[in-house]
């Protein structure tokens, strides 16, 4: 079976999960939700959000849950800004980036570390075992409750630059997207600098970056290739991002409607999970146009893909301990260290010491 047909067995699977009319729909109450989104040009945008929020929520709720629905650049955000203003009740709900709101709560970190796992069955469990933390910082400091988390898929670097390992990277500039994944870029001597996404592709044509760090399904269909040569496949994090609602919003909502979207997100979220296992080996292949590209666009200047050495692997390991999981634990605090260590460090065997 094809990528495609797996990807598009796994969404039929989870549309089945979507009850289409019934009682429960019947009893519900009319609402309109004011919902933001993420990028537009993202698979994950495309294939699972546009189309739940504009045509499955609707029809699951005969018509009753409909959403004034747009993507951040509809809406003009960048995104950093985004729990701030969903907490304020700008919006109904929101889907944010956890990591883009590290300095509020350095907990929003704890499962985009960079350099620790490209395997996303672990980094379900990970998410699975921070949820209960990540669920209560939301509501008590943010005034979120949380509906799902999942990631955009695995973040790698795109550079216009010769790259054939690590070591290369010293003296470019990079862009990144949070603390760690820079504490990272700077230990491998590279310099960080921070650009919105929708002005990755300007900058890099322009110089002011040589790479850039997003999804290798992320840059694929934002067209990076455009404007980079190398995709380096440093595993830098997932890029996890949440759907989260207003707490009074929510609560103002009939308790039959909540629980029906609380359905309706479980269900939209397995999905974004599958579309994320999807995009990792779609985007290589659609940037190097090598092997099938079914879900994103075949590179008209076709990538050169830099997988990383024994010797380059051993060395991210070493900044990753010694200065990335060093620093984030000074900043997180010892009782979040004991929580990420027992219910996500667990998982991929690594435990980091508090400070």
């Amino acid at each position: 079976m094809s990528l495609r047909n797996k990807f598009l067995t796994g969404l039929a699977l989870g549309m089945l999960m979507l009850p289409a009319g019934g009682a429960v729909a019947q009893e519900l109450d009319s609402v309109n939700l004011k919902v933001s989104g993420g990028n537009r040009t993202q698979n994950m945008f495309r294939f699972i959000e546009e189309p739940f929020f504009t045509q499955e929520l609707p029809e699951a709720s005969n018509g009753k849950i409909t959403a004034t629905f747009g993507s951040l650049e509809d809406m003009g955000i960048q995104g950093p800004e985004v729990l701030r203003l969903l907490g304020l009740g700008m919006f109904d709900i929101s889907e944010g980036t956890l990591s883009y709101m590290a300095g509020e709560a350095p907990e929003f970190e704890s499962l985009d570390l960079p350099g620790l796992t490209g395997d996303i069955t672990e980094q379900r469990k990970m998410a699975e075992g921070l949820r209960e933390e990540l669920t209560q910082i939301m509501a008590e400091k943010f005034n979120v409750k949380l509906l799902t988390m999942s990631p955009v898929s695995l973040q790698v670097l795109y550079c216009n630059a010769p790259i054939s390992g690590v070591d290369d990277l010293a003296g470019l500039k990079v862009r990144t997207f949070s603390r760690s994944m820079a504490e990272l870029i700077e230990g491998l001597g590279a310099q960080s600098v921070n650009i919105p996404f929708a002005e990755v592709v300007p900058a890099l044509d322009r110089g002011v970056a040589d790479c850039a760090i997003t999804a290798t399904s992320g840059g694929n269909t934002a067209r990076w290739w455009e404007v980079t040569d190398h995709l380096v496949i440093l595993p830098m994090g997932w890029s996890m991002i949440f759907f989260g609602a207003n707490s009074n919003n929510w609560d103002r909502l009939p308790a039959e409607t909540q629980a029906f979207l609380t359905e309706q997100f479980a269900a939209m979220e397995d999905r974004m999970w599958a579309q994320a296992a999807a995009d990792v080996e779609d985007g290589i292949n659609c940037n190097t146009a090598q092997g099938e590209c079914e879900l994103g666009i075949v590179a008209d200047r076709p990538m050169t893909l830099v997988e990383l050495s024994d010797a380059d692997r051993a060395k991210v390991a070493e900044i990753v301990s010694n200065n990335v999981l060093k620093h984030w634990a000074d900043r997180c605090g010892a009782d979040c260290v004991a929580n990420w260590n027992e219910k996500a460090g667990s998982v991929i065997d690594l435990q980091i010491a508090a400070h």
